[in-house]
């Protein structure tokens, strides 16, 4: 009877020896963020940023230089459009790469149509985060790209909308 118990405790201690090592985790990689997702994470800190301190004409210009000089290089272009009380575009200094530097726009230049852009109109108009669909900036970046918007709340009025560019291949 002891020996039978004996013997039966340590086939149960095997099997669960076994049951146990078959169950350890299996490393599962996680994939390294996407091109989008990274412009999504730094873009919402920049705005949270942007939310905590307001920009002001005076301010911006050098805020998203140094912004977008910090980005990896797949960040093509970023602007902050700052609007009035109507929501229209007063100041929208873009920074953008051309060749190795940072080359600059005023994007609320007449000839650019500014306040008709989707990437400036969604999220206004739909008080959140967009991604447009991929179009080609001319006016702007003079590429085909896709922009990442997000309307900037100040007391909660939407005071600015900042964006960066996604350049497609």
């Amino acid at each position: 009877m002891k020996k039978t118990l004996h013997l039966l405790s340590a086939i149960v201690l095997g099997l669960l020896i076994l049951f146990v090592s078959s169950c350890e985790e299996e490393e599962i990689p996680i994939p390294p963020p996407t091109a989008e997702q990274k412009i999504e994470t730094a873009l919402d800190a920049f705005v949270a940023d942007l939310a905590a301190t307001p920009p002001t004409s005076v301010d911006i210009s050098g805020r998203v230089k140094t912004y977008l000089g910090i980005q990896p290089v797949s960040f093509f272009g970023a602007t902050v459009t700052l609007l009035d009380s109507a929501s229209k575009a007063t100041y929208s200094p873009y920074w953008y790469r051309l060749n190795d530097t940072l080359a600059y726009k005023n994007l609320a230049d007449t000839a650019y149509h500014i306040d008709e852009q989707s990437w400036l109109r969604r999220p206004i108009d739909e008080q959140k985060s967009v991604w447009t669909d991929p179009y080609f900036d001319a006016g702007g970046g003079e590429i085909w790209m896709k922009t990442r918007s997000v309307p900037v709340f100040v007391n909660g009025k939407i005071v600015a909308v900042a964006t960066t560019d996604l350049a497609l291949e």
